[in-house]
């Protein structure tokens, strides 16, 4: 059809990378640092909350743990179970063994799929391989692929923001491919052809940028005025927090640094936001050991956060080396809450049952949350307007929280939002809204 673009397809690629093991840097002392371009004022650090793992991260990096504790080894991981070297080398070392696709997993094998999802292709090329399958993918994500699927039966033409060759994007893509147009940036928003242009709807994958999804759907939509917007937002909450975060803090920032993979499509974000938000300069790196003291050079402020699927300890060792040039003073800022768990998948959830395990399963809110969580929400325009989108009645609500939808970005929730089966944490009901559709209702643990 045309106007369908496809997601790009390499060659057989080959097994997943570990790289190298780290080899110790033999660095620059404190003093000569300071001595090539000295500090006016005192040195500190912004410590960007939140920061690192989101929910549907750590639902899928339990669920490998859990199956491994489960089952024993070997695991088998359908490309990487999320986009960061340090948990990939981990999970490795416990007996997981990641492959590119499914014809290398031995017929039978237990199987997990990453975070990002997959295709309904790869979901019945293991079914006729006999895999015993885990589907770790993010709830937010088959929220996307719902959509996808829900849109293709009413013959609606999808516009899909989003990068080719992703996963993320390869599993929506596959799940409606006669009727998706993916859409990698603005340039192609701007040439795309398609057949009805009075008959088309956008979806997004959930990592990117804020800021790049409204400037794509803003050309789009003038060049195809009649352009439907999803019933919710598709850009993940915490990639959204995360991105608020790191632009509270880069115009104070002479550096920012964010830890994350090259191959994390969000931490990736987060740098470019930093630099167009005013850092100085913005770097980005996997461990400590990549970061080169030279950048401390006539620095007085460091912002610091990392990517979604980063683990908080590669967060503290670079605190650990920030303080050993001196940047030992480290103010939290925090922008917004996030207390969400995401239940496990259902394959799992069953299997903890049946032995008794009871330490992970359900999902729900966190109740050991500390300050980096319980921070108030920044008063900026984000903030207001979910609280306006809450007093429209548009969701339900208990007596002080906002409550989180399943996906946002900043517009309220006057459509249906998609359950998810739901795998987010709420009472279990549903709610009418305004305008008769059914809501997830999502709400606080004091709603009535």
């Amino acid at each position: 059809m045309e106007g369908m673009s496809a997601p790009s397809v390499s060659a057989r690629p080959s097994a997943v990378g570990l790289g190298m093991p780290q080899v110790p840097r033999v660095r620059r002392p404190r003093e000569e640092v300071e001595a090539a371009a000295p500090v006016s004022g005192e040195k500190r650090v912004l410590l960007a909350a939140p920061r690192g793992y989101c929910a549907g991260v750590d639902r899928a990096v339990v669920a490998v743990e859990k199956a491994l504790e489960h089952h024993g080894a070997p695991v088998y991981v359908r490309k990487e179970i999320v986009h960061n070297r340090h948990v990939v080398d981990t999970l490795t070392e416990r007996g997981v063994v990641f492959v590119d696709e499914l014809d290398e997993v031995p017929e039978g094998a237990l199987t997990v799929f990453s975070a990002h999802g997959v295709s309904p292709a790869v979901v019945e090329e293991a079914a006729q391989r006999n895999l015993r399958t885990i589907d770790a993918t993010c709830p937010l994500v088959t929220k996307v692929h719902r959509e996808a699927v829900r849109f293709a039966k009413q013959d609606k033409r999808i516009l899909l923001i989003g990068h080719d060759g992703h996963e993320e994007v390869e599993g929506t893509f596959g799940e409606a491919p006669e009727h998706t147009t993916v859409i990698n940036d603005v340039a192609e928003a701007r040439t795309v052809q398609v057949e009805d242009p009075d008959n088309l709807i956008w979806l997004s994958q959930t990592t990117l940028s804020v800021d790049e999804t409204l400037e794509i759907v803003s050309v789009l939509r003038e060049r195809f005025p009649n352009l439907q917007d999803p019933p919710s937002d598709d850009i993940c909450y915490a990639t959204s927090n995360r991105q608020a975060a790191i632009k509270s803090i880069s115009p104070e920032c002479d550096l920012v640094i964010i830890v994350g993979s090259a191959n994390s499509s969000n931490s990736v974000r987060l740098k470019e936001v930093a630099a167009e938000y005013g850092a100085s300069r913005a770097e980005r790196v996997d461990f400590a050991n990549q970061v080169d003291e030279s950048w401390f050079e006539g620095v007085a402020t460091v912002g610091l956060s990392s990517g979604a699927s980063v683990p908080e300890v590669l967060v503290q060792e670079v605190l650990a080396l920030l303080a050993e040039y001196g940047y030992g003073q480290v103010d939290e800022v925090v922008t917004a809450e996030e207390d969400i768990i995401f239940s496990l998948p259902k394959e799992l959830r069953a299997e903890l049952k049946r032995v008794g395990d009871e330490s992970r399963s359900l999902g729900g809110r966190r109740r050991d949350v500390g300050p980096v969580d319980r921070g108030t929400q920044a008063a900026d325009g984000r903030a207001r307007r979910r609280a306006r989108a809450v007093r429209r009645g548009g969701t339900r609500r208990g007596d002080t929280r906002v409550p989180q939808r399943c996906a946002r970005l900043d517009k309220p929730p006057v459509k249906q939002a998609t359950s998810i089966d739901c795998e987010m944490p709420h009472d279990g009901r549903r709610t009418s809204g305004h305008n008769g559709t059914t809501h997830c209702t999502l709400a606080a643990q004091t709603a009535k």
